[in-house]
């Protein structure tokens, strides 16, 4: 071993120690077409590293050896060049601008186009930006790198979903964006791993999107895998492993510390507990004593792993071609119990039957075995972890079991108990991806295509809950066991013709398809008790019991359409599109089931104008305009227009008790389609050879139709239906700027890119605002009304705390104390409407989640074989309901508080905001206010990373084309005032009227991981 590690140090300082001798010298100069130099202009002798880089005037002086043949010129921008020496000393050479990053073809629906003809707002993702962060979903590894793309995990948990808004929340119904992997339109991208794929097109105005029609209002992502090329068969491996753990923890009370703050908010009341009594002398012995009691959160989070092996190999020739991908993906998480092993297999295949016909199959296989978390704010580990007295001990020696409560606290468990749990509750899934298509050449500019694609997925999940004692309010009498399984099949086909002509200097392609699609899901869930503690018998046939409950769901929806699509480009400077698309979903009856969707985008391309192109510094430059309306059907449910019941209803009929169905939600057939109008206004814009590009938009997006619930009179006897009677109005700019450039070996690559969005409900239907975000003890935290953004926060202000009696008593109106049972140390509430009362009339705007501004940043570093790159990510203008500050501030320390209510009001510390303790609590401090409000802003370092790529000379002589190592890190820092573990909060049950309230939140993980690639 040693010596082998001797053999490849020593190969690689030999690398780096080259004396090559240089007997000539030769000098040039290099201009662009215009014959203006060209600064920073790479000159390297082939098969070499020898090289310079031209000055400002684009000239260089270079040292040569005697038997170099070839020189080789590149840079950014330009088109890369090799010159034969030939003996010559002195050149002047030409070098070509680089086309192809405007002409670069881009993936728009059912169909591409050069990125210089696009007139739409579409960003692209490639793939190295997608492989940049340790994780399963595709999805978190382009969080803040697109504008106008909000991107929020919903939790730090292994495999959780991430919220996805294009343009913001245009609905209080579903606002998730439509998904397109290789034509087939799906909801789910669980089937791919971040390395099978090649781009991500994002399709972000309804000139963009109407092509998709009911599907394309809340924004387009279109995902090209990687396919095969022709030539010898490509090996390529990619591995990291690393660990991870919880980048912030919250600082709590010590045993000592609580037994303190308890204890005062009996004396605070006049309350004297009994000393013969367990409760004074166990917090007294808490008080008193050394034993810091239990740091929950030590107890349930770990410094878990992270692991991902990928193996790729492609090749093929003229009539064939193809990729296949597996890979593996394993990550422990950071809550003990809470891991996730996911397989992937992927193959593409292409091939070239005939001069006019291809085909092409491609088929996904996605394994998942998960141990499932819960974050319920009813017993939620992190909540109770975080709320639960330091006083008991995790595991009791004495008894060999869990710690019991020493005295009575919040209703809260045994948080370890918990945790150990989980690991009975299992999920597993398999999903099967498969798509087919034939394209024919017709005639000479005629194409047709037919693609047919199949989604397959079943779900198995198990869990099984022990029967167990610690206390009479801390039990489970009988053990139960909840199994279930479902399946879901879609299936999407696809038909149209592309026909495209040149006549002079106008072209047209004119596109027009047909396409049908349907879904089916059904589950069955069965729970049962008393089942045997062995694993080996967790049946549900093993039940000792005959109580059972039978849970189950089912739907089945489709939706046939035609749509179209017409381009025309006048001599590359103007730029025309127009799309129709007509929907008819299962989701409407037949009177609203159509629905028809236009758009109209205009582009400019004045950097073919003379007196652009006379400008040198202008390379590209293009204003883009466009309308379009959407639709957006996933905002009715299947059979949202009938009307519903629901079972286990109890009635008594004699003296027997049946069950029976009753109505729940009343009917509405006039029900029909959530409608988004959006226009948009862009400018594409490049500068000295697109070294610097730019890219800005402002858009106007409407919801009309909105599908909310309207007041009907309580004696109907059913809930309200769902009708079209609400709107809503997103507004914003988006930029994006990016630098590269090249320094003699050193090069680097620059962006930035910012996003302002504002969000307004513009109606309701005349219905009552909408209370969302329930926390348990607080109520309803948001408020959903008009002329305001979603789910703001609504609840009292406050004004400090009355901290001297005299502030008591100057506190009135009209002689009357308008807080009467407030003492000094409690909370001083503003009378916003002055009517001497406070009460919910009181409350008010406390802010929101939706961001002022969303950002990023990111750079890449390269120095011969080295290179460094990091990515910044943040927000900033959002407020963050800290759910958890209703227990960990609360009044009566029946719950464990944060380490800042040591700082509360005392006769001798009346100089501080933190309010008293008091078991009474008859001034209700603890009621939702801004005092559990406070910024979510936050930048994180979601990336950094530096990486090695071994000399080619070296590594060939292995029989290998390529390795490269590199240590990364992710969300390696991050900066922010929010108290709460993680100021990244996403909506809890998946309900935007939930977004922003921290109810303790799975933690984002700081990983630490180390990676190699080797390409053969």
């Amino acid at each position: 071993m040693f010596q082998r590690l001797l053999m490849i140090v020593s190969l690689f300082l030999g690398s780096c120690l080259m004396a090559i001798a240089q007997n000539q010298n030769i000098n040039g100069t290099v201009s662009d077409e215009k014959g203006e130099g060209l600064p920073g202009v790479g000159v390297v002798i082939k098969g070499t590293t020898i090289g310079t880089t031209t000055d400002v005037e684009g000239k260089f002086t270079l040292g040569i050896p005697a038997d170099a043949k070839t020189l080789v010129l590149s840079s950014v921008g330009m088109k890369s060049l090799e010159v034969e020496i030939g003996g010559k000393s002195t050149f002047a050479i030409t070098m070509l601008s680089d086309e192809r990053a405007l002409d670069e073809v881009v993936v728009v629906g059912y169909g591409t186009t050069k990125k210089s003809d696009i007139t739409g707002a579409v960003a692209s993702v490639k793939a190295e930006a997608i492989t940049k962060i340790a994780t399963a979903n595709p999805l978190q590894a382009i969080q803040g790198r697109v504008p106008g793309v909000n991107i929020v995990s919903q939790s730090g948990e292994p495999g959780a979903a991430v919220r996805v808004r294009i343009r913001g929340v245009g609905t209080i119904n579903n606002s998730d964006p439509l998904y397109v992997v290789d034509g087939f339109q799906t909801s789910d991208i669980s089937f791919l791993a971040p390395g099978d794929i090649s781009s991500m097109e994002i399709l972000k105005d309804a000139s963009a999107t109407a092509i998709y029609g009911s599907r394309g209002a809340n924004g387009v992502i279109l995902i090209t895998t990687k396919r095969g090329k022709s030539g010898a068969p490509k090996i390529s491996f990619d591995t990291y492993a690393g660990v991870q753990k919880a980048w912030n923890k919250v600082d709590v009370l010590n045993a000592s510390q609580y037994a303190t703050l308890r204890l005062e908010s009996y004396s605070n009341d006049g309350t004297v507990l009994p000393t013969n009594e367990n409760l004074y002398q166990t917090l007294n012995a808490f008080k008193n004593g050394t034993d810091q009691g239990t740091n929950w959160q030590d107890e349930v989070m770990q410094t878990g792993s992270v692991q991902n092996y990928s193996l790729n190999v492609m090749g093929g020739n003229d009539k064939h071609r193809y990729s296949v991908t597996g890979t593996y993906f394993g990550q422990e998480g950071i809550v003990k119990n809470s891991p996730l092993k996911k397989f992937f297999l992927r193959f593409n295949n292409d091939f070239y039957l005939t001069k006019w016909l291809d085909a092409g199959i491609s088929a996904a296989y996605a394994n998942t075995d998960k141990t499932q978390y819960t974050g319920s704010q009813y017993g939620g580990i992190l909540t109770s972890a975080l709320s639960v007295s330091p006083l008991a001990k995790a595991w009791d020696p004495a008894t060999n079991f869990y710690g019991t409560r020493p005295v009575p606290e919040g209703g809260a468990y045994n948080p370890l108990r918990i945790v150990d749990e989980y690991k009975n509750n299992k999920a597993y899934e398999t999903l099967v991806n498969s798509n087919f298509f034939l394209d024919a050449k017709i005639i000479p500019g005629l194409t047709f295509r037919t693609q047919f694609g199949v989604n397959w997925k079943t779900t198995h999940a198990k869990r099984y809950l022990p029967q167990y004692y610690l206390a009479n309010d801390d039990q489970r009498q009988h053990s139960t066991l909840r199994e279930g399984r479902g399946e879901q099949l879609g299936w999407v086909w696809t038909n149209y013709l592309t026909y495209a002509k040149t006549i002079g200097k106008h072209s047209f392609t004119a596109m027009a398809g047909f396409e049908a699609q349907r879904m089916t899901y059904s589950d069955m869930f069965l729970t049962v008790l008393d089942v045997p503690n062995d694993k080996s018998q967790w049946y549900l046939t093993a039940t000792k019991g005959t109580d059972y409950l039978v849970e189950a769901t089912q739907s089945d929806e489709s939706l046939q359409s035609y749509f179209g699509r017409l381009n025309y480009n006048f001599n590359e400077k103007l730029l025309l599109t127009a799309t129709l698309r007509r929907d008819g979903s299962s989701r409407f009856l037949p009177d609203n089931r159509w629905g028809t969707f236009p758009s109209f985008a205009a582009g400019y391309n004045l950097a073919e104008e003379s007196f652009i192109k006379s400008i040198p510094a202008i390379s590209q430059l293009k204003l883009r305009a466009g309308w379009g309306q959407v639709g957006n059907q996933n905002s009715a449910a299947n059979y949202g227009y009938a009307t519903t019941v629901t079972g286990n209803n109890m009635y008594v009929f004699g003296d027997q008790a049946v069950q029976g169905f009753a109505p729940t939600t009343a009917s509405n057939p006039d029900l029909k389609w959530e409608t988004t109008t959006s226009s948009n206004f862009g400018v594409d814009a490049g500068f000295f050879n697109n070294r610097l590009t730019l890219t800005a938009d402002y858009f106007i997006k409407d919801t009309k139709n909105m599908i909310v619930r309207v007041p009907i009179p309580v004696f109907a006897g059913v809930g309200p239906p769902y009708v079209n009677a609400g709107s809503m109005n997103n507004k914003g700019i988006e930029l994006a700027l990016n630098y590269r450039s090249q320094i003699k070996d050193f090069t680097y690559d620059l962006g930035f890119n910012v996003s302002k969005i504002t969000n307004r409900v513009v109606d309701l239907g005349g219905g009552e605002p909408i209370a969302g975000g329930d926390i348990n003890g607080l109520g309803q935290t948001t408020r959903t009304e008009v002329g305001r953004e979603i789910a703001v926060y609504y609840g009292l202000k406050t004004d400090g705390i009355f901290r001297t009696q005299a502030d008591l008593d100057a506190y009135t109106r009209e002689g009357t104390a308008i807080q009467p049972n407030a003492k000094p140390g409690d909370v001083k509430f503003v009378d916003l409407n002055n009517d001497g009362v406070i009460d919910n009339n009181d409350r008010t705007y406390l802010g929101s989640a939706t961001p002022n501004l969303s950002y990023g940043f990111n750079a890449s570093l390269g120095y011969k074989g080295f290179d460094f790159s990091f990515f910044l990510q943040g927000v900033t203008g959002v407020e963050l309901v800290n759910g958890l500050g209703h227990w960990m501030n609360n009044a009566n320390g029946m719950f464990n508080s944060v380490t800042s209510r040591l700082d509360r009001w005392t006769p001798d510390n009346t100089n501080t905001d933190q309010p008293r303790m008091t078991q009474m609590n008859p001034n209700n401090n603890d009621q939702f206010s801004d005092r559990f409000v406070s910024s979510g802003n936050y930048m994180r370092l979601r990336n950094l990373t530096f990486g090695y790529t071994l000399p080619k000379g070296l590594v060939e002589k292995l029989h290998i084309s390529n390795v490269r190592v590199y240590v990364a890190a992710d969300n390696l820092l991050t900066f922010t005032k929010y108290k709460g573990m993680d100021p990244e909060i996403g909506e809890f049950n998946s309900n935007p009227l939930n977004f922003g309230v921290d109810l303790g939140a799975y933690p984002q993980p700081r990983v630490g991981r180390i990676g190699l690639s080797v390409n053969f």
